[in-house]
């Protein structure tokens, strides 16, 4: 019976430390937000026509040196390059280029998609109308 007693004691006593422990966790929510590890850099996706590792390692080597590249992954089989940096996913088209420069190869942008001529035209037609009124 003794010990049930103290475990009817100890029981008010952690009720009592989760109270003062929820109350301190107010300011302790923002800590946790900065030691949360950082989102995944952002990807571009593309198909290039690989016949064997060879030609992976040509596309591979042709995007290293490439400004705001971190990681790239090419897939011979698969005929698909996956390249991880956020300024290299900001300018995709930029990245097609590069690899159809320096390898000669067919390239295509799976991810993330350009937006379309039409957006392009539009954005071109506004700035043309706000440069005239000022």
């Amino acid at each position: 019976m003794g010990e049930e007693e103290k475990a009817k004691e100890a029981a008010p006593a952690d009720a009592g430390k989760e109270a003062e422990e929820k109350k301190g966790d107010g300011g302790g929510g923002e800590e946790k937000k900065e030691d949360a590890p950082p989102p995944p850099p952002e990807e571009v996706v593309m198909r290039v026509f690989m016949h064997c590792e060879g030609c992976a390692r040509k596309v591979k080597k042709s995007l290293r040196g490439f400004d705001g590249v971190e990681d790239v992954s090419a897939d011979s089989k698969a005929h698909k390059v996956v390249v991880k940096g956020k300024k290299a996913a900001a300018v995709p088209m930029k990245v097609v280029e590069r690899v159809q420069k320096k390898t000669g190869r067919k390239v295509e942008l799976l991810s993330p998609m350009p937006p379309a001529e039409e957006e392009k035209k539009e954005e071109e037609k506004k700035r043309r109308t706000c440069a005239t009124k000022t």
